[in-house]
């Protein structure tokens, strides 16, 4: 027997054979919640240690934004200008920004991507 011989392929019989499928009535109720879905009840109470700004002072962050980063000129690292419509900045690095050692690699031919 081989696989042509076989008249379903993993579909239910209703799939293949072109029999409509049987009437769902809950998936009308489904899309129409507004209709068939029970009003919401009452909230529970909150309590007392929950109440206010249960997570205290909010947190500041000391990383720095990539943006003040970019105000710095760092070695190994080259300004392309902006580029495309939105005029966002781009750049190339040489071996000395990704390596960390200076290979003697000439500030003339910058490495592109990542």
């Amino acid at each position: 027997m081989s696989r042509d011989d076989v008249p379903e392929r993993g579909w239910g019989p209703s799939v293949d054979d072109g029999t409509p499928a049987p009437d769902n009535p809950s998936a009308h109720r489904s899309f129409h919640p507004d209709q068939y879905a029970p009003k919401p009840g009452p909230r529970p109470p909150v309590a007392e240690e929950e109440s206010g700004n249960p997570a205290g002072n909010p947190v500041h962050s000391h990383g720095r934004r990539g943006e003040d980063i970019a105000k710095k000129p760092q070695k190994g690292h080259h300004d392309t200008g902006p580029r495309g419509p939105s005029q966002r900045p781009s750049g190339t690095r040489d071996q000395s920004a990704i390596t960390g050692i200076d290979p003697k690699d000439p500030p003339t031919a910058p490495r592109t991507g990542a």
